[in-house]
């Protein structure tokens, strides 16, 4: 649960509510409260986490399946870390949610998506030996 301690830890510096969505020429058009944005990632993150777990132990998903979905649940983790840790930054020191910084670095997070996919992956492998 990494993503919702680190914006935890830097509350006192962001705003309330915080800028949660951006328009295409990179102003912030939509907010959230903290509590709510991390509220909802987590739920997100669960209810994917469940279905396919529940999937890989009834044996509706089995052999490569399993290493297929441990890389699909990394990497989903993954990009939702990563949009939090992205939405958090981007709000840093903002007066209100209006003034938060364009959000950036979205490439980095998926470009690293592609080690954390292989890490998934050999654990699933390992999972079904």
């Amino acid at each position: 649960m990494l993503m919702v301690v680190v914006p935890l830890l830097v509350r006192s510096r962001l705003p309330e509510p915080i800028a949660v969505e951006w328009s295409f020429v990179g102003v912030p058009k939509g907010s959230s409260a903290l509590r709510d944005f991390l509220f909802g990632k987590v739920v997100w993150w669960l209810v994917v986490v469940l279905v396919w777990v529940g999937l890989v132990w009834r044996g509706v998903v089995r052999g490569r399946g399993v290493a297929l979905t441990g890389a699909m649940l990394a990497v989903f983790g993954w990009a939702l870390f990563g949009s939090v840790v992205l939405i958090t930054m981007a709000n840093l020191d903002a007066p209100e949610f209006s003034a938060a910084s364009e959000l950036t670095g979205q490439g980095w997070v998926v470009l690293t998506a592609v080690p954390i996919a292989w890490l998934g992956w050999w654990l699933g492998t390992r999972a079904t030996d």
